[in-house]
């Protein structure tokens, strides 16, 4: 159960600053003796500023994974299934008002020390709000930590995304420097996590820094 904020500096034209919470449950269940699904679900708390100056707070719309992966897996761990966009946004400015559908795939592998992988999805829209543009985004997340021992690791990761629909500023491209670690709180393991990193990207009022602080609740079998 990963809880992860953001911050992100240099918005807009006045130069302030969005933050962005992340609730997002990964849950597995065992379909088979060799198969099992892992739903995942990204549910987005908000609060963004606007052109006008008042900020938007509120819910953004929910993206969820369905992966299928083999409960037997070797050095190479792989999930593939549909990734969904879910309309839950409670203002117009948080979300597109569609619902969409597309193709996801993940893959890691453990070399050593070494942690690396990477996330992708492509999501088109396939209804909703006609007056609204229609979504057409995809996510490419690679990531490489490095274990130090002891629960704590250091790594890299990546959370690009383009938007093919926008006429300009198509890429949102920040590169985070990270470091976590697993400990308990009393008996409960966690993973706590903290990073910070640059954005690489053409968009003229994107954000040029994000900050994130992590935990996750960890629920091993």
């Amino acid at each position: 159960m990963p809880i992860q904020a953001n911050w992100d500096s240099g918005v807009g034209d006045r130069q302030t600053t969005g933050t962005l919470v992340n609730v997002q449950p990964v849950m597995p269940f065992r379909l088979t003796k060799d198969w099992n699904v892992i739903l995942r679900v990204v549910m987005p708390l908000a609060s963004q500023p606007t052109a006008a100056g008042p900020r938007v707070n509120g819910i953004g719309d929910t993206v969820s994974t369905v992966f299928l992966s083999p409960a037997r897996s070797g050095r190479l761990i792989v999930g593939a299934g549909p990734v969904f966009l879910l309309p839950t946004a409670t203002s117009n400015a948080l979300g597109a008002e569609k619902i969409g559908l597309g193709p996801s795939v993940v893959a890691l592998a453990q070399p050593g020390r070494f942690t690396v992988g990477a996330l992708y999805n492509q999501i088109w829209s396939i209804s909703g709000a006609s007056d609204r543009s229609d979504v057409s985004q995809m996510l490419i997340q690679p990531f490489v930590n490095y274990n130090l021992g002891a629960g704590l690791s250091i790594g890299l990761v990546s959370e690009a995304t383009a938007n093919w629909k926008a006429e300009g500023d198509q890429w949102s491209v920040p590169l985070l420097f990270q470091v976590s670690k697993v400990t308990a709180l009393g008996r409960q393991p966690v993973n706590l996590q903290a990073a910070a990193g640059p954005y690489f990207d053409d968009r003229e009022r994107g954000p040029e820094w994000r900050l994130r602080l992590g935990l996750t609740f960890l629920f091993p079998r």
